[in-house]
């Protein structure tokens, strides 16, 4: 009992010296940066916390309140940097337009972003964690890396003439699609119809992903992965609030998010590992076995890291980008 008790205390100590050294910081540069637009009154350390053990489904009630009291522009200090929620259609086609010229510099990074500043924002731990600190399209900040991995997907999957040597798959993806409805219709006076929809969508992406065939029960364990991380996500995001002390006492989520990970490691490296195998044995393509995008991946190599090959876990994080892109509309291309 005394042992705890003298944990508690510590990390308690360390925690409010924490959040001192951080208040004394922003207080050193509070009349360098501009303001925020208007919110609610934030109350270090008990406003972040409260925010942070909220879902998404309880934040949205709210935020529509506060549109209706503050403007289309409301901040919330959700972890320790402010977010900021609009809710205005031309307001957003502005912020819209400033990123896409944000991604057009990005590409003369000695010029434009280095006097302007115009880059994503910093991510979260969780998110640093999920990506392989900044190693896919989404999240990574605008620099070499991404438009390395933005440009391999765009030129070697997505388009036009690498996607119609896909046709056979999806014509094989359809004939599936068909056999399942009509067996369903047969089987029940009910059918779902998103269902067999979404199956076929992420047969078609996996076969493009890994270049092979999966039997249902693999597909649905990548299917699972996928969708377990993607719905997990919210209940970590306590642990964006000061990492080292929140993996401690919130532990058992902490253990939640590793395994998660593991889960989708175990499923799609032995998938890379296979074609990493194939490549070496002399896999030649053609209109049955277009080159897949792990194939790109084993190929990539990141010339601001030393020219280096991606290694196993980061080409897991894309290739998860990839599937959940595809079939979720939760997730984007950056």
């Amino acid at each position: 009992m005394e042992t705890w008790f003298t944990i508690i205390i510590s990390l308690s100590l360390i925690f409010l010296l924490r959040v001192l050294l951080s208040l004394l910081q922003k207080s050193s540069t509070t009349k360098i940066n501009k303001p925020f637009p208007p919110g609610p009154t934030h109350i270090p350390i008990i406003s972040p916390l409260i925010w942070l053990t909220k879902s998404v489904s309880q934040i949205e009630p709210i935020v529509k309140n506060l549109h209706a009291k503050y403007g289309p522009i409301v901040t919330l200090r959700i972890g320790s940097n402010p977010t900021v929620f609009i809710n205005d259609r031309f307001i957003v086609h502005q912020i819209h337009q400033m990123i896409v010229l944000g991604q057009t510099w990005s590409h003369q990074p000695h010029f434009f972003c280095k006097r302007h500043i115009i880059n994503r924002p910093k991510n979260l731990h969780i998110e640093d964690f999920i990506s392989s600190n900044q190693h896919n399209i989404t999240s990574s900040s605008y620099g070499t890396t991404w438009r390395v991995l933005r440009r391999n997907l765009s030129a070697e999957m997505l388009h036009p003439s690498r996607v119609k040597y896909f046709a056979q798959i999806r014509k094989w993806v359809l004939d599936v699609l068909l056999k399942r409805l009509k067996s369903d219709m047969k089987s029940s006076d009910s059918v779902k119809a998103m269902d067999h929809f979404q199956h076929a969508m992420f047969s078609l992406l996996v076969f493009m992903c890994f270049g092979q065939r999966v039997d249902d029960e693999k597909l649905n364990d990548i299917e699972q992965g996928e969708r377990n991380l993607l719905l997990s996500l919210e209940k970590f995001n306590v642990l964006n609030y000061w990492p080292k002390i929140t993996k401690v006492l919130f532990r058992k989520r902490w253990e939640d998010l590793l395994k998660l990970r593991s889960n989708q490691e175990m499923v799609l490296v032995p998938l890379i590992r296979a074609r990493k195998e194939a490549k070496k044995s002399g896999l030649c393509y053609d209109n049955n076995n277009p080159r897949a995008y792990v194939d790109t991946l084993l190929d990539l190599k990141l010339p601001n890291e030393g020219q280096r090959n991606l290694d196993e876990g980061e080409m897991v994080t894309l290739c998860s980008e990839f599937l959940s892109a595809g079939i979720y509309t939760k997730c984007g291309l950056g």
